[in-house]
């Protein structure tokens, strides 16, 4: 294996890999199902309640925010999916949003645990937040992510007692692989990526403490 071929690889290759799969968009439902499965009382919900809530976040926090991707293009809003512009990103993040608060208002209105419901409506909040600051600054999408799964599993742990540092070291290393991603395909200045991390974790801890 030549260092040519090994350099590129952790460089590009492996650093392209973890943003495709740790997309800011998979973070909502990385965090339900964090919550179903946290050992708190929703754990204790019927399997058949939980798949429909990992199938509602699912479908409207992920699959519906990309449908419209192809939209953007061919509007030539975007000219990538990394929207490497900062100014790319607002209606992008605009129709996000919609579609994040609409996962919070159909939850509310099937009525399940007030936790879940805080946890998706700091996600819309967060990125309501991305989308002021991206009017200015390029922000770390995935770095806002990754702190709010952070701040979700803090919460959960004082809040609740949630034995759940499995959870918490697993993500804790995941941050700092997603950071290194980021900063080695030069998406983001380490700025973006410390500011990303913060407000994701400070708007979920607020919000769930609050709401």
């Amino acid at each position: 294996m030549s260092k040519a071929f090994l350099s590129r690889f952790i460089y590009k290759r492996f650093p392209q890999f973890i943003s495709f799969v740790f997309h800011p968009l998979l973070m909502p439902l990385i965090g339900v199902f964090i919550i179903l499965n946290s050992g708190i009382y929703v754990a204790f919900m019927p399997s058949e309640a939980k798949n429909i809530i990992l199938l509602v976040v699912l479908t409207c926090t992920f699959g519906l925010p990309m449908a419209f991707i192809p939209i953007y293009y061919y509007k030539k809003i975007t000219t990538s999916i990394e929207m490497s512009q900062a100014q790319e990103r607002i209606v992008p993040l605009l129709v996000t949003a919609s579609f994040y608060y609409f996962s919070y208002y159909l939850l509310r209105r099937m009525g399940v645990p007030g936790i879940i419901q805080s946890f998706l409506l700091a996600c819309t909040i967060a990125v309501c937040l991305n989308l002021l600051i991206s009017t200015k600054w390029k922000i770390s999408a995935h770095m806002i992510g990754m702190g709010g799964v952070l701040g979700l599993i803090i919460s959960l742990s004082f809040n609740y007692s949630a034995s759940i540092m499995f959870f918490l070291m697993l993500a804790v290393m995941i941050s700092g692989i997603v950071a290194f991603a980021r900063l080695s395909l030069n998406a983001h200045t380490p700025t973006q990526v410390y500011a990303g991390l913060a407000t994701g974790f400070a708007t979920m801890l607020l919000v769930m403490n609050l709401s």
